[in-house]
Parts: structure tokens; C-alpha cells; sequence
């Protein structure tokens, strides 16, 4: 494994000490003042969709914000924004993915054919591919309308693509016909019915 370059370590401590910051305000706001917090949260997860899901109350995730785990995941995607090589109109990478079979593929072959909330999937950090397949199995479980694949356990794709925690891409033809903002405050599937119904106009 490389070592990233110098001025990606400044970026690097630069995120560590905004984030440390973030948590560090977000306990104190929260110790002092969780009536407002709340609100707050509450108001941001109204613009963006996420009070509108009857089955994930906010009991399920504020209580969640601003602890260690919190502090680790959101320097993991931080981190992983500093990486982003992807821009819309740009060739979208060509990362390996295992379809649930096991196969190995890469997206453009499929494109042609640590912080979690409370009372969420419990799904354990992967400790290899048996586990990655075994947890897509449970997104399987709810029958979604479309094929399935997992990152490698090099997690290629999350990395190319600054996925994490979520995003939303449209690909076709090895281009980025779209690139949505990490979710899930950013997080807008109406945008991506447009583009789809604009392809099939």
C-alpha cells in the first residue's frame, strides 16, 4: 500500500482537527442544550427527507451523534472525500465487485446486465467477503428492483467513488451521467428519477 502524499497528510490532520471540533461542540450543545439540538437535527432532517420514514424515528439516531463511534465514522468519510476522482461527464472507474454468487465482475460489467443508528440492521464491520455477501443478503431479503453486487474487501468502489456512508451515481456507457452529494443530508433520489426519465424520453 502507498503512502499518500504530503499535502494529502495536511488535508488529512486538517479534517481530523474539524471533525474532533464538530464532535466536540455537538457533546457539549447536546449536554447543555439537547431541547435545541434536537430541533435543530429535526429541522435538517426535514429538508431532507429522512423524518418523512415511519419506521426510523428520530429516538433511533440522535442519541447516536457526537459519541466515539460518530467521531470515527464521519473522519472515515471525510477522509475518503479528500480521495473523490469522480466528476460528472468524467469516465466513471471501472472497480472490481462480487455479485452475491461470488463472481467476480467489474461496474461496467454490471452496469451492463462503524457508526450505526439505534434499532438499525445490525450489521458487524466486515471481516472479509463471507460477511459483505451475507449482509447483502439481508438488502435481498426486502426485494429490491434491481441487481445486486458488494465491493471488494479493498472497497475500490467506495473509495473511487466517495460513497460512503451513501451516494448516488448514474452511469451508462463508462460515463458518470450523474453524481449525487453524499447522503444522507445531501441525499436526493427525486434527482435521479429525473435524469432516468430524461434517458427514457
Amino acid at each position: 500500500m502507498e503512502l499518500p502524499l504530503p499535502g494529502l497528510w495536511l488535508k488529512r490532520l486538517w479534517v481530523v482537527f474539524q471533525v474532533a471540533l464538530h464532535v466536540a461542540m455537538g457533546k457539549v450543545l447536546m449536554t447543555f442544550f439537547p431541547g435545541r439540538v434536537k430541533q435543530d437535527i429535526l429541522a435538517m432532517s426535514q429538508k431532507t427527507g429522512m423524518a418523512k420514514n415511519p419506521h426510523f424515528s428520530h429516538e433511533n439516531w440522535i442519541p447516536t451523534f457526537f459519541s466515539a463511534q460518530y467521531f470515527w465514522f464521519v473522519l472515515k468519510v471525510r477522509w475518503q472525500r479528500l480521495e473523490d476522482k469522480t466528476e460528472e461527464g468524467g469516465l466513471a472507474p471501472n472497480c472490481p465487485v462480487v455479485r452475491l454468487s461470488g463472481q467476480r465482475c467489474n461496474i461496467w460489467d454490471f452496469m451492463q446486465d462503524g457508526w450505526a443508528f439505534k434499532n438499525n440492521v445490525d450489521i458487524k464491520n466486515h471481516q472479509n467477503l463471507q460477511d459483505r455477501l451475507q449482509a447483502a443478503h439481508l438488502l435481498l431479503d426486502r426485494n429490491p428492483q434491481c441487481p445486486v453486487v458488494v465491493d471488494t474487501m479493498k472497497n475500490q468502489s467506495s473509495q473511487l467513488y466517495a460513497a460512503l456512508p451513501e451516494r448516488l451515481y448514474v452511469l451508462q456507457a463508462g460515463r458518470i451521467l450523474y453524481k449525487g452529494k453524499p447522503g444522507p443530508w445531501n441525499y436526493h433520489p427525486e434527482e435521479v428519477r429525473a435524469v432516468l426519465e430524461k434517458l427514457h424520453s
